[in-house]
């Protein structure tokens, strides 16, 4: 990332930490009573978006979190990354880069959980950012890498140890969708690289 690009407030990620935050306190105050029927209609299950065409969780299920810490964790994340790649990018094309890669997470989920583990696809429910978080870190991580030749050695090995923590980091801990995170990670990977040659192709042709 360049230097003295983190200027303008990012408006996009703090709407969608605000929307969170907003609905988590409404859900968690006034539907306290209610909380599995709220997981129940809010949450990501395959069979019930495949067989039953609720597509809505697709979107719900961004927005939902199962409790406090569950939210704070994803929306920190969400801020310090969404902060830099925001006004590198652009408003329109980061909001267009977490919803789609939030979309390929809950894709990735509903694969594994839907098809490679079929048996037990109707018992998941999947909620949570963490799929689109970890697309916005794979756009952040293609935006460095595009620009790795301004990085030392040391500085690439760092990268690559905090991706491998990133992704492998909690891989025995069975309450984690590593099927969402690795979805969304990758997808943010790739919608990212494709941002940044856009990115340098528009330059190249003012610099020429």
């Amino acid at each position: 990332m360049e230097r003295g690009k983190i200027t303008k407030l990012p408006l996009a990620t703090i709407a969608i930490v605000a929307v969170n935050i907003i609905l988590f306190l409404v859900f968690d105050l006034f539907f306290y009573r209610k909380q599995e029927e709220i997981v129940y209609y809010m949450a990501l299950n395959p069979v019930l978006v495949v067989e039953g065409k609720e597509y809505w969780r697709l979107i719900t299920s961004m927005f939902y979190h199962f409790g406090i810490d569950h939210l704070m964790c994803n929306m920190m994340m969400l801020y310090v990354i969404g902060r830099m790649l925001e006004p590198f990018f652009g408003r329109i094309r980061f909001l267009f880069l977490y919803f789609a890669t939030g979309l390929i997470a809950d894709g990735a989920s509903i694969l594994y959980n839907g098809v490679i583990r079929s048996d037990s696809g109707r018992f998941v429910f999947c909620a949570g950012a963490s799929g689109a978080v970890y697309g916005l870190t794979g756009a952040f991580i293609a935006a460095i890498l595009f620009r790795r030749k301004q990085l030392s050695v040391q500085e690439k090995k760092q990268l690559l140890l905090a991706v491998f923590f990133l992704l492998f980091g909690s891989i025995f801990d069975t309450g984690v969708g590593h099927d969402a995170h690795f979805g969304g990670f990758f997808g943010g990977l790739m919608i990212g690289s494709i941002f940044c040659l856009i990115r340098r192709k528009k330059q190249e042709t003012i610099q020429g």
